[in-house]
């Protein structure tokens, strides 16, 4: 085998509680987060003689890609020679998980490309070691994340679609959390733990406590907010720590008759939940 091809794919936190900046310098969360059918980045894992990264804006040591090699030789004890070229379509700093989702299809790729066989369970374990939303986009689906966001347990949605609106610049996630901290605490959760059954109690249940510093950043997401809303979205929420915003809607039909409906540029998309998370579509 001298190459693996898979489709890195965003995912979307429905449901993002957090909590107060705890001593190891981290806040406890506790998210529902959902893989998605939609744009996914392409990253190709080849044979080479040594390590290469390639990736529009963060090449080499700087992806988290780098960093999965990292871990996956830590974890085999070999060297892992290989050239991971990693084609865009999620947007960067957009809070849909790009760059951890390219990680998690870097060690699946390494895996395949080395024969290493270790297992779902082994490449979560180490994944975690990469990144907190990393564990997430091995298995993908929908998931529970605590902690950091890396203990994983099983969660439900119902079926929804949405419209994916990014028009500011993107967020850093410490940025968000610092501002986090200079805010009140977010209120208690209220309703259900775990994700209604239904669109409509969906509508009234996805929640996100980045929300209020992330738009103390970017006033401007206002706007994006209320496009979607205008073009017949309901609800609306912010995407992990922004910058971009998500618009939900019943099904597919209705998605694209919103996305069709907002005028301007940016980037959008219309997304469904996936059944799974990185995926080889070719070796």
């Amino acid at each position: 085998m001298e190459r693996v091809t898979l489709l890195a794919p965003p995912k979307l936190n429905l449901r993002l509680l957090v909590g107060p900046l705890a001593a190891d310098g981290y806040h406890p969360v506790r998210t529902l987060m959902v893989a998605l059918d939609g744009p996914a980045d392409v990253v190709r894992v080849s044979h080479a003689a040594g390590r290469v990264v390639r990736c529009p804006g963060v090449d080499g040591p700087g992806n988290l890609a780098w960093a999965a090699i990292d871990a996956l030789e830590r974890e085999t004890g070999r060297s892992l020679p290989a050239e991971v070229v990693i084609e865009k379509a999620i947007p960067s700093r957009a809070g849909l998980g790009g760059g951890s989702s390219d990680a998690a299809a870097t060690l699946v790729g390494v895996d395949r490309l080395h024969d290493l066989r270790l297992g779902v369970d082994a490449l979560e374990r180490v994944a975690a070691r990469v990144g907190s939303d990393v564990p997430f986009f091995v298995r993908g689906g929908a998931r529970w994340g605590e902690g950091r966001g890396e203990r994983l347990t099983a969660g439900t949605t119902p079926p929804f679609a949405a419209v994916l609106l990014r028009r500011d610049p993107g967020l850093a996630t410490p940025e968000v959390y610092r501002a986090f901290d200079r805010l009140p605490p977010p209120r208690p959760p209220a309703g259900p733990g775990d994700a209604p059954g239904s669109f409509e109690g969906l509508a009234a249940w996805v929640r996100n406590d980045l929300w209020p510093p992330a738009f103390a950043l970017r006033p401007a997401l206002g706007r994006t907010v209320r496009a979607l809303a205008a073009a017949g979205a309901g609800p609306v929420l912010l995407c992990g720590s922004g910058s971009c915003v998500a618009g939900f809607a019943p099904d597919v039909d209705a998605a694209r008759r919103i996305a069709a409906a907002i005028p301007g540029d940016g980037f959008r998309a219309v997304v469904t939940p996936a059944a799974g998370g990185v995926r080889i579509v070719a070796d």
